[in-house]
């Protein structure tokens, strides 16, 4: 998958918004196309609220020609051909940043008009393709977004209800300007601690919660990373839910280079233990990873899906396979040093269609770092210093990646993995 164009503001509502359309039209402009579009084109609209904003994601049936443009308090993305009739649509939204979507009819095509809210600060711009996408992310200014999670059993802030699922309770700032990387650069670094919020994932038989246990060692392995001199992203800092498709999108904004997603197991067999890496694919190497994948959230075609969705995950599987060599090298690595650690047989890298990883720009993987079903490897990953070292592990299988990768750029074998220019 690759990243085309893309714009991120940082511009207060107003007379600033101006300016920042018109960089952004300036940005976005492409040499028009002279082609005469008979049949309609198809979109799908997907929105995810929260307290920090509204992500927006628009897929096309085809790459659209569009331009935007700014209007008293509204952004109208305007393409210049018809939108078929089912994907017209007015959807309102409970954000006080975005209040409603419209699909209007005009005579050289379709506008679609975003209506900002009072507390609308800042967007940004991500088109994305195979399939084609535009991404906006529409955000509050920092007072709206720094909604503080409380601490169990205190009451929640303002009036008694907790941020909204979907969006990090942290700001998301854009991302910041910087050099070329060169080829097999590893900069910038997303982690994924799964679940949140009311999904707690596995529970062991102590009560050791999944959504706990991630969140804990992603926070341990973002350090480590740090000291080597890695940029990291966190999919969720607290303990809150966030929409899967979020989570890449945000990868996507911070221009990672790398995005790992971290679970815990569960199996039916008590016995069952050692950590799982799992790369993208539409179906499982067996019906164990895609009961798994069905479990952590899958993107998977089922029997009653419609051909639009099955011909989704093709395209999605296609997309993905612009960095399958380099998802499956990072992938073996993490295994081998989650195998040293354990002291057990490998179960080996598998592929699955985790919905977590639809949609990454960059090599991504999942790692399930032990059974929370089996009670010896739950009371060791209850442990700190077992967390510290699970969290050892997987810095350096990122710093194995890393070294690997400038050295065959170094030779000219590299064969791409950085996600971002």
């Amino acid at each position: 998958m690759k990243l085309m164009r893309r714009h991120a503001g940082n511009a207060p509502a107003g007379r600033a918004l101006a300016a920042l359309v018109a960089l952004l039209m300036a940005l976005a402009a492409t040499p028009a196309r002279a082609r005469q579009i008979d049949d309609p084109i198809s979109i799908s609209l997907d929105t995810a609220e929260g307290s920090g904003g509204v992500s927006v994601t628009l897929t096309f049936s085809r790459a659209p020609d569009y331009r935007m443009l700014e209007s008293d308090s509204r952004l109208r993305l305007m393409l210049r051909e018809p939108v078929d009739e089912a994907s017209r649509i007015d959807r309102r939204l409970t954000s006080d940043v975005l209040r409603r979507i419209r699909f209007d009819r005009t005579r050289r095509g379709t506008e679609i008009v975003f209506f900002l809210g009072r507390g609308f600060q800042t967007f940004s711009l991500d088109e994305l393709a195979d399939p084609p996408r535009i991404v906006l992310v529409f955000q509050g200014s920092e007072a709206i977004q720094a909604v503080p999670m409380p601490e169990p059993g205190e009451p929640s802030p303002g009036d008694g209800e907790t941020p909204q699922e979907g969006w990090p309770v942290e700001p998301v700032a854009p991302p910041r300007e910087r050099e070329p990387r060169r080829p097999g650069e590893i900069r910038v670094v997303a982690i994924d601690p799964g679940h949140g919020g009311e999904e707690d994932g596995a529970v062991g038989s102590s009560g050791v919660k999944e959504k706990d246990l991630v969140l804990d060692l992603s926070q341990r392995l973002r350090s480590l990373l740090e000291r080597n001199g890695i940029e990291v992203v966190l999919t969720r800092e607290n303990d809150q839910a966030v929409d899967l498709p979020l989570r890449t999108a945000l990868a996507n904004h911070m221009r990672a280079d790398l995005f790992l997603s971290i679970h815990a197991n569960f199996s039916g067999r008590s016995n069952a233990r050692g950590a799982e890496t799992y790369f993208l694919s539409w179906e499982g190497n067996d019906e164990e990873a895609d009961s798994l994948a069905r479990r952590e959230g899958a993107y998977t075609a089922t029997p009653g899906s419609s051909s639009s969705e099955k011909i989704d995950l093709v395209l999605w599987d296609m997309a993905q396979a612009e960095y399958l060599g380099r998802s499956s090298s990072l992938a073996e690595q993490i295994q081998d040093e989650m195998n040293a650690l354990a002291g057990v047989p490998s179960r080996g890298v598998k592929q699955a269609p985790f919905r977590v990883l639809v949609g990454a720009a960059m090599p991504a993987v999942l790692v399930e770092v032990g059974f929370l079903s089996n009670k010896e490897e739950e009371s060791l990953l209850a442990g700190s210093d077992y967390r510290d070292r699970v969290a050892a592990a997987l810095a350096s299988a990122v710093e194995r990646f890393r070294n690997e990768s400038m050295r065959e750029a170094s030779t000219g074998s590299f064969g791409g993995g950085g996600g971002h220019p």
